[in-house]
């Protein structure tokens, strides 16, 4: 129990009995709503005075969108937006759009615990959590990206998804007594979770550190919103100008699968094939090395990761022929994307 010459619990830095002592029961949760009013302005901010950088930004990572209802797109663009502002360098010195936000605002805020929650915002990550116990409106729930444990709030409007089993993905940050969310949230059911993990395995089974799944997040939240209806692809389905350029189709796409890759990369790496086989036309003695090379370079555009180490012994062949092979690829696929 607060004594009177305590610090007073709403964080103010005032003594207890010359703050909230004599109406303590009237008394709102001031450092929640200034919280979340701090969220609101930065957000809106963001929209206002970085709206073009913010727009091209997202228009930029278009390409790995799935085929999906407009409605999951437009999630997908507003969860790239948050992680935008608290990633994305926008000037010299590396600062974010958050860091310049805080700069400003932390100078006005007068309560010190306001100020000191805020500032661990910096950096707030994207997590795929998985909840595992409920009690009335509040999780305790494990990241699959990073291993930690978050005890967090439900987000709003998600109470009927949210349940033990379900994943949460979005902005986790620190609140008044727990973690709340920035931004969007997006909920599943139970049944949805051994694939949301089985999708984070293959999107990087070489490397599972935090820093590499913030980096490749919007190819990851693709790959995590993409609706499993794809047919089994077959490299029948495209037009291969020789036998060596199909053979090394159906080496990549084996090697893909040993791998257990979704559908969804089986058609992105084949379609990268084909777009680099078919205007480059090179000449192939061992299509190993062009498969080796298609799957090292696909990490640019698709959710997936292998060192070249890994792929020299998958498929036989000499990391310096990937290396050269894959900056090859990149940079024809690049010129005709230009």
């Amino acid at each position: 129990m607060l004594k009177r010459n305590d610090p007073c619990h709403c964080g103010s830095g005032r003594k207890y009995k010359k703050c909230c002592m004599n109406n303590a029961d009237q008394q709102p949760a001031v450092v929640s709503d200034e919280l979340s009013q701090l969220e609101t302005e930065m957000l809106y901010n963001a929209f206002t005075r970085y709206q073009k950088e913010l727009t091209n930004w997202v228009q930029s990572y278009h390409h790995v969108y799935p085929d999906v209802e407009e409605s999951v797109t437009e999630t997908l663009s507003s969860m790239l937006l948050v992680w935008l502002i608290f990633h994305k360098p926008i000037d010299e010195e590396e600062s974010t759009i958050f860091d310049v936000f805080i700069e400003s605002k932390v100078k006005k805020l007068k309560r010190p615990k306001t100020i000191e929650i805020v500032q661990t915002w910096k950096g707030t990550r994207p997590a795929v959590l998985e909840v595992e116990q409920v009690e009335e409106l509040v999780c305790t729930s494990i990241d699959l990206l990073s291993g930690d444990r978050y005890t967090h709030n439900i987000p709003k409007d998600h109470q009927e998804t949210v349940q033990v089993g379900s994943t949460i993905i979005g902005f986790p940050a620190q609140s008044e007594n727990h973690y709340a969310f920035i931004g969007p949230v997006i909920s599943n059911i139970p049944e949805k979770t051994d694939k949301m993990k089985e999708t984070i395995a293959s999107f990087n089974h070489a490397q599972t550190n935090t820093a590499h799944y913030i980096k490749k997040w919007p190819q990851l939240l693709s790959a995590l919103l993409a609706e499993d209806n794809h047919e089994a692809i077959t490299v029948d389905q495209f037009n291969w100008d020789n036998d060596l350029q199909k053979e090394t189709a159906e080496c990549l796409l084996k090697g893909l699968r040993d791998d257990q890759q979704p559908p969804e990369i089986e058609i992105l790496a084949l379609q990268k094939w084909q777009a680099f086989a078919t205007g480059q036309q090179p000449t192939i003695r061992k299509p190993e090395v062009f498969a080796a090379a298609i799957e090292y370079a696909l990490q640019e555009f698709a959710p997936v990761s292998a060192t070249q180490k890994a792929l020299a012994t998958k498929y036989g062949v000499s990391t310096s022929t990937i290396s050269s092979r894959s900056n090859e690829i990149l940079t024809a696929l690049k010129d005709t994307a230009s």
